[in-house]
């Protein structure tokens, strides 16, 4: 019963947050039997941070030119950390992707248009209508089977073309089982390439892990309003630091807590290579968020100490990292890896404190 239960909470979540459109069937007349965008660039990083890379991507589409943490910060996707019960897998970014992405697009003056089938027919005359208008396209896949590798790895990748077999796409992170390397390279490449039966796969893939309500989704960006004030950022940020735990789910300070009970409790039998890719990304990405901050609001004395704790934090999950790397862990090992994830837990926690606080006040600012 609790499962079931479970799994409906969930499905009304999807339905509320990722806010769907169901593509319905119109006409399907001739398309041009290939496309290539020449308006989009190739970026891509060692770090898993594929989500707001993709955005990044495809802002410059829109003349929209920034670097990735300004996309973390307004997406919240770098904030907080999220640990998955199921299957154990902790990682230091906070915000589910998909709300995030709703969030971020006002303040580009973009509009995010979630597109979800069952109809892999209609699917993949979607994608190559929209790619023939002139839109690159977000597809949420699993990374695993797109690379034909038996873990899953949620992921998601920027098509940039297509022929009559398949598409082109830009991977954001080039490590394996990614063919590529970590580059920044100018409109015009040519990119990867994916059988559509491949991509119909893959995408399938990922919607079974998270029981999507739906087989094959796809994100658009479109012209739309702009927003400028940053009070609702403050707000998500936040939220994704200080951290909780709701359906199944945690994330936060929260979840880096449990994943630090949990590495207590294991000692010598706790798998690191679950954890070391999560702290990898902290070590990466917390120094970036302490810098968006002193550059974007170098004058608000509460956000430059903010950016202090996320230094704190950089530090503990690199001294966490460090223990980790040390061969066979054993319980004093997993204690004090424990010990330095609490303390990041601390660090964020009360960065998120401070965040909520702007939040709330006349000092939120705009954009």
């Amino acid at each position: 019963m609790h499962d079931r239960l479970l799994h409906v909470m969930a499905r009304w979540y999807y339905r509320l947050g990722y806010q769907p459109t169901p593509l319905a069937a119109g006409k399907t007349g001739d398309l041009p039997a290939e496309q290539h965008l020449e308006t989009i660039p190739w970026i891509s990083t060692w770090t898993g941070l594929c989500q707001s890379t993709a955005l990044q991507m495809i802002a410059v589409h829109h003349g929209i030119e920034k670097p990735r943490r300004h996309f973390d910060f307004l997406m919240g996707f770098t904030y907080g950390a999220t640990l998955r019960p199921d299957s154990g897998l902790f990682n230091t970014i906070g915000t589910d992707p998909e709300p995030g992405l709703i969030t971020a697009a006002p303040y580009l003056g973009l509009a995010r248009r979630y597109y979800v089938t069952d109809d892999s027919a209609l699917y993949l005359h979607a994608l190559r209508a929209r790619l023939a208008a002139g839109y690159p396209i977000r597809i949420p896949l699993d990374m695993g089977a797109l690379y034909g590798q038996p873990e899953a790895l949620p992921h998601n990748e920027v098509l940039v073309g297509y022929d009559s077999q398949g598409f082109y796409y830009y991977e954001p992170t080039c490590r394996p089982p990614a063919p590529c390397q970590p580059d920044h390279l100018p409109p015009g490449e040519l990119g990867l390439y994916v059988t559509a039966d491949r991509l119909l796969q893959a995408v399938a893939s990922e919607s079974a892990l998270f029981a999507y309500p739906w087989r094959y989704p796809f994100v658009l960006f479109e012209p739309g309003a702009h927003h400028h004030d940053l009070a609702p950022v403050w707000r998500q940020n936040g939220q994704a630091l200080v951290g909780g735990q709701r359906w199944g789910q945690c994330w936060g300070a929260v979840a880096t807590e449990l994943q630090a009970a949990e590495v207590e409790r294991c000692g010598k039998h706790f798998d690191l290579d679950k954890l070391q890719l999560g702290l990898e990304v902290g070590v990466a990405t917390r120094p970036d968020n302490a810098l968006y901050l002193r550059e974007t609001f170098a004058e608000q004395l509460e956000l430059l100490d903010a950016a202090s704790l996320f230094d704190q934090a950089t530090q503990c999950y690199q001294a966490a990292l460090d223990s980790s790397r040390r061969g066979n862990v054993d319980q004093a090992t997993a204690t004090n890896i424990a010990h330095w994830l609490r303390q990041a837990a601390a660090a964020e926690r009360t960065a998120g404190q401070i965040f909520l606080a702007v939040g709330r006040s006349s000092a939120a600012g705009k954009l």
